[in-house]
């Protein structure tokens, strides 16, 4: 029996990273990838269905269980380093994160949502990679550092690494940063 376990999501229509992290220790690092699934509705409903099972599964391994989204950017950078915002990345992103809530809270349990910047910083030491790799092999590496394989090899034969895992993995590993608690916003 655990005292806190956190389920962390990175949360996209493409590929959704699902993790397990209980008591601060990182117990699984998956993904759900929605190819063949034609709507956003099925792909939440994909969604819905993989929570429930991972809930099912651990409700009764633990006191307290929460999950943990990434928080939705209002504004990003394009190429040329201006601010603008995405109306429908927004409400797109709104509604899956809203059908995680509405999963979870068949099973009282509360999401909180956390900045890409915070939790990258907090976990794996910095938000930014360098040029060469880029910011994805920060989580990659980490992950992999704590006994965890995200990479596979696709049909050309080249590897390729699984980044929406490892990043969920990192988000829920935010949440056992004890000064971290009141960065977190529940989403309703």
């Amino acid at each position: 029996m655990y005292n806190k376990i956190i389920i962390g999501i990175d949360e996209s229509y493409t590929r959704t990273g699902i993790s397990i992290v209980a008591d601060g220790k990182l117990k699984s690092v998956s993904s759900i990838d929605f190819k063949g699934l034609k709507t956003k509705s099925q792909k939440r409903k994909a969604l819905h269905d993989k929570l429930i099972s991972t809930i099912d599964k651990i409700q009764l391994r633990a006191s307290s269980i929460l999950i943990i989204v990434e928080r939705i950017r209002t504004f990003s950078k394009n190429k040329n380093d201006k601010f603008n915002i995405s109306t429908n990345y927004i409400k797109a992103t709104g509604a899956l994160i809203a059908s995680i809530v509405d999963s979870a809270s068949e099973y009282g349990i509360e999401v909180y949502s956390v900045d890409t910047r915070s939790w990258k910083a907090q976990v794996v030491g910095s938000s930014k990679g360098n040029n060469k790799e880029g910011n994805k092999m920060l989580t990659i590496r980490h992950v992999k550092r704590l006994g965890f394989d995200v990479s596979s090899v696709n049909k050309k034969g080249n590897i390729v690494y699984n980044d929406d895992a490892s990043d969920s993995a990192c988000i829920a590993l935010y949440g056992f940063i004890p000064e971290n608690r009141q960065k977190l916003k529940l989403e309703e």
